[in-house]
């Protein structure tokens, strides 16, 4: 029984990542890459500008590798639409991956639990 739970838990926390990641995103444009040098050690950021759906203007900073990002390049956020001030670059990882990953996993543990509790009641 305890693994049906947990099988039906991680099930549907892959389905509400995967639902959520996918229903606030938005079209950003890099609108300038910053450097700056602390002792050895380089920091790079990047400046993202873009709209809500609600059209409210939203200017992101996020750290960035070296060559990461060219200015007026366009790219997917996701974001909090009750905070978009946090939102992240969409990549196939946070999209894809992970939330496939738990429903995977779930659907997993969920039938190891339903066969062991099908088992027991007979």
């Amino acid at each position: 029984m305890p693994l049906t739970v947990l099988g039906c838990v991680l099930t549907a926390a892959g389905v509400v990542l995967t639902w959520r990641s996918l229903s606030h995103t938005a079209a950003a444009t890099v609108e300038t890459l910053e450097e700056t040098q602390e002792g050895e050690a380089v920091h790079r950021t990047v400046l993202l500008q873009f709209t809500t759906r609600g059209g409210q203007p939203v200017e992101l900073r996020l750290p960035a590798a070296a060559d990461q990002y060219a200015v007026g390049e366009q790219v997917t956020v996701l974001y909090d639409p009750d905070y978009p001030q946090i939102a992240q670059v969409a990549s196939p990882m946070r999209l894809w991956v992970v939330p496939a990953a738990l429903a995977l996993a779930g659907l997993a543990i969920g039938l190891v639990g339903f066969t062991q509790l099908s088992a027991a009641v007979r």
